[in-house]
């Protein structure tokens, strides 16, 4: 998506709000799909500690690794308390219709996963100060082999600008459907800490891959190799 097209996204950022006529479609398929995603993936949650364990309060952004495109599912049935707005690849609009859904239904915004807009990136940062919760796909695309990739900038850039943290989360991919889910949530990431009162790219980028190094940890203790 061109610099121009995502330069049209609505500039008046919302605050979060416990109920709102708009997000009666998303709460429908939310509280529709969590019984069906209960009992298909039996999610297990396994925290990293205890501060992993605490509630999220205000706004907060996600980072998740990508197995699937049942992803969102899990992720909204393992933080049923809040409402997750997420962001997807702007390829996928096709038509009218289905950019309509992804953001009234899954409360969505497209974004281009290889050079996004500063002014797309701010918005969603203001967007997670207002109080909101953002969910992210750090690597970009989908990773089959349950691996993990390198990590992006954006989601660090989006917690810096929100002064909100980064709650990481790791879950494996499922190699049978007779075995549960696990999914592994770590502690917070307090990007504004981290990064410093000045930040450029070399330290976006740094935080990005301590980001992607704790994943990797997680990784381990879903796999059993640590705790």
């Amino acid at each position: 998506m061109s610099e121009t097209k995502q330069k049209k996204k609505p500039q008046k950022v919302p605050k979060a709000k416990l109920f709102s006529f708009k997000y009666i479609l998303y709460d429908f398929v939310k509280w529709f799909g969590f019984w069906q995603t209960m009992i298909w993936y039996r999610i297990k949650k396994i925290y990293d500690g205890k501060e992993a364990k605490q509630r999220i309060k205000g706004g907060a952004l996600i980072s998740f690794n990508h197995v699937g495109f049942s992803d969102p599912f899990i992720l909204l049935t393992a933080f049923l308390s809040r409402r997750l707005h997420f962001v997807f690849m702007s390829e996928l609009i096709k038509n009218k219709f289905q950019s309509w859904a992804y953001r009234n239904i899954f409360l969505s915004y497209p974004i281009d996963r290889e050079k996004p807009s500063f002014s797309i990136v701010k918005f969603l940062g203001q967007y997670v100060a207002n109080g909101h919760v953002l969910a992210l796909f750090p690597e970009g695309h989908i990773k089959r082999d349950g691996e993990v990739d390198d990590f992006k900038g954006g989601v660090v850039l989006m917690a810096y600008l929100s002064g909100r943290p980064i709650i990481p989360v790791y879950h494996e991919k499922r190699k049978s459907i007779w075995r549960m889910t696990k999914l592994v949530i770590g502690k917070p990431f307090n990007v504004k800490e981290m990064v410093g009162p000045i930040p450029n790219q070399n330290k976006i980028n740094e935080v990005a891959k301590k980001l992607y190094e704790y994943e990797l940890y997680l990784k381990e203790i879903c796999e059993g190799g640590k705790k």
